[in-house]
């Protein structure tokens, strides 16, 4: 599948909002993938139009670029929405030209999109930067370590092995020492404006203002540098101090570049004007440009981050809606009137799609076997985990997950959580199979520990999905690990949040709740063609896994041996933290059994392949299980059952309406219980949704012909 401007999940979220008004530059892609309530707006619309179209459109978001979102806008904004939360996404980084203390007041939540288009910007520089010869300067000064300037260095040291660097830092805050950058003797860290420019032939000016930045570039700097040095700006040009700015316009080998917004290029005319030294008649005439994040690459990565930060709105309305609802399943049958879906796959997406229509009074058929042939769901492993990271094998370093996302993948699972929680709450007899916390092990010899479990904090810390607030995770001494667990080769444990479910007997339950509520189940496998005809009479909803066209199959195995002694004694919703291609390992103990799963092959993967990364799995079982290990290969009793769980291109869930009345959901990989209700709550507002404007356009039709 490839990856457009907005993936399916994303657009099929976004679709669930109220208007959504963008007035940012936008990628081609995006304005023809995006919903039809996203109305697009050219960003060089007057400042009246959009008073005015705000208060016809009454958009609950509205996305700008470089806009003046000032007292006017939000007075406005406010009255066309008197009450709720409102959401402004600014399709970049800076926020001056936004008044956040009055957002703030009138309940207007803003966010931004650092780091985006750092990577195009970076590139910019590099190419304005690069000598007659195409090679790059020896020595190259950086002003300012932050996204862009990150990205340059890194970018400059790819390309040059013999490249120096000098990079400006603010006093009092040290570089990022999880880069590798901090310790290649290639770049040297310095805070002194003096050193940084002395003797500087290429410089590139990548730094936010601030009081210690604004017209800190002054003569003395400038004549500190080479003759025939080379300026490239993509800071706002307030950083050069007036009598910088009459240097520079009588210098004769000093070239700038400058690259921003028109507005802000227009008004540095403007200033230099007003001094007497018009850039236009500088003896080296300096280089403007609003080119540096203008590709249509630099644009399709914006929107997408345009449309997570829309996903994550969208995702948080949703979960409010259903649990302000009961998720109890009735135990009565729904009346025959009752409009029809039918739901093609009985695993436990499957089952949370039938739980949801069940709810909105739905009669519901589910199609689909129950035999371990049958998918993921019907191995006969008693064992599931809900987690927020679920579906990263080290947390936020997958290389199956785009960085793009990997925020959106993990609310979606804490979105899951929240739904599963109040599902256990509302229905007593599933509560019982299921228990939290989960706990997170860290290998003894494992690197990046102290980032991991920074960025597990980070995620416990956030505020839910629903508005719950965050909270502290704890962490678990060795010797309460052990005396808990008793698995050796363990360096650091933490408990997150999460269950632990004795899954198989969960689906049972489930399945005995949904057709005492008179879900019909039919073991029949249904064809593509069977398929395409049942959604011409009603909606009908995939939720088979690996058989759909977009999923990737991806490889894992289950282990299953019997426990020797006391290894795994009281052992639930444990995660062995392994790097890919191992990636976590769930465990816990079934009554008599260790029940351990592991690997993940890729689809291209060769035979060979994937027999090393079983071999690696089963290494890592005998290191923490050497006895009962030991014992099951010499019974025979050690049992490998091998499994595809189904996978995307982005690592993201698919939603999408495909042909006649059909809806496609799965590709949840690791996460296909943790998100299940996310995508059965989101399926069935799709659907209602659609009733309702068929209802309508039926309602106009006839009310045309009277």
């Amino acid at each position: 599948m490839p990856l457009s401007s907005v993936p399916p999940v994303a657009a099929s979220l976004i679709a669930t909002t109220d208007c959504v008004l963008h007035i940012a530059p936008v990628s081609k892609a995006w304005k023809a993938d995006a919903p039809s309530n996203v109305v697009f707006l050219p960003p060089t619309l007057t400042r009246q139009t959009l008073l005015l179209q705000i208060a016809v459109l009454r958009p609950t978001t509205i996305v700008v670029g470089d806009q003046v979102i000032d007292a006017d806008v939000i007075a406005q904004w406010r009255v066309s929405h008197p009450f709720g939360d409102l959401n402004l996404i600014r399709r970049g980084t800076s926020l001056d030209k936004v008044q956040l203390d009055l957002c703030k007041s009138n309940g207007i939540r803003v966010v931004n999109t650092p780091g985006i288009n750092a990577p195009h910007v970076a590139a910019y520089i590099a190419h304005w930067l690069t000598l007659a010869d195409g090679s790059m300067p020896a020595d190259v000064c950086v002003l300012g370590y932050g996204n862009v300037g990150k990205e340059l260095v890194k970018l400059l040291l790819d390309r040059d092995p013999d490249v120096r660097i000098k990079v400006l830092v603010r006093h009092g805050r040290s570089p990022d020492t999880h880069g590798g950058a901090f310790y290649d003797s290639r770049v040297s860290f310095v805070v002194g404006w003096s050193e940084a420019l002395e003797g500087a032939t290429a410089v590139a000016i990548c730094l936010s203002l601030n009081d210690d930045s604004t017209y800190r570039i002054d003569p003395l700097l400038i004549q500190g540098m080479q003759e025939h040095a080379r300026l490239v700006c993509v800071a706002k040009p307030d950083v050069f101090s007036d009598d910088a700015l009459h240097a520079l316009a009588v210098a004769e080998g000093v070239q700038l570049i400058l690259d921003y917004g028109p507005t802000t290029l227009d008004a540095f005319g403007i200033r230099t004007q007003t001094l007497g030294c018009d850039v236009s008649t500088w003896r080296n005439p300096a280089t403007l440009t609003t080119q540096a994040a203008t590709t249509e690459a630099c644009h399709c990565d914006l929107d997408y981050a345009v449309c997570v930060q829309l996903s994550l709105t969208a995702l948080r309305g949703l979960v409010r809606r259903k649990l302000a609802h009961s998720l109890t399943i009735p135990s009565l049958r729904v009346c025959t009137s009752a409009p029809r879906v039918s739901i093609i796959g009985r695993g436990i997406n499957g089952l949370l799609q039938a739980v949801m229509f069940r709810l909105a009074n739905y009669q519901v058929t589910v199609y689909g076997g129950s035999q371990e042939s049958d998918g993921a769901s019907h191995k006969k492993v008693n064992m599931r985990h809900l987690s927020a990271t679920e579906t990263t094998a080290k947390p936020l370093h997958n290389d199956y997950l785009m960085p793009g996302n990997q925020q959106l993948t993990v609310e979606c699972n804490r979105a899951g959580i929240e739904l599963f929680e109040k599902l256990l709450a509302d229905n007593p007899s599933l509560a019982r199979f299921a228990r939290a916390p989960i706990v997170r092990v860290y290998m003894e010899d494992a690197s990046g520990i102290e980032a991991a479990i920074r960025e597990q904090r980070d995620i416990e810390n956030r505020t839910w999905p629903s508005g719950k607030p965050g909270h502290e995770l704890t962490e678990i001494s060795q010797r309460q690990f052990q005396a808990r667990f008793g698995i050796p080769g363990i360096g650091r444990a933490i408990e997150v949040s999460g269950y632990d479910l004795e899954f198989v007997y969960l689906m049972n339950e489930l399945e005995a709740l949904l057709q005492c509520s008179g879900v019909q189940f039919l073991s029949q496998h249904l064809s593509s063609v069977e398929i395409a005809e049942l959604s011409r009479e009603h909606f009908v909803v995939t939720a088979t896994g690996v058989e759909e066209p977009r999923v990737i199959p991806i490889i894992g195995w289950f282990f299953k041996l019997r426990a020797t002694g006391h290894e795994g004694a009281g052992m639930r919703g444990l995660k062995l933290q392994y790097d890919l291609p191992i990636g976590v390992m769930n465990c816990r103990l079934d009554r008599d059994y260790i029940l351990v799963s592991g690997g993940q092959v890729p689809s291209d993967s060769t035979p060979e392949c994937k027999e090393q990364i079983l071999a690696a799995c089963l290494a890592a079982v005998a290191r923490h299980f050497p006895m009962s290990y030991r014992k099951a290969i010499e019974t025979g009793d050690l049992h490998i059952i091998e499994c595809a769980r189904p996978g995307t291109p982005d690592g993201l869930s698919i939603v999408y309406w495909s042909a006649h009345h059909r809806i496609a959901a799965g590709g949840t990989y690791a996460a296909g219980t943790t998100q299940g209700l996310v995508w059965a709550s989101l399926v069935q507002e799709i659907i209602q949704a659609n009733a309702k404007l068929n209802e309508k356009n039926g309602h106009d039709i006839r009310r045309r012909a009277r």
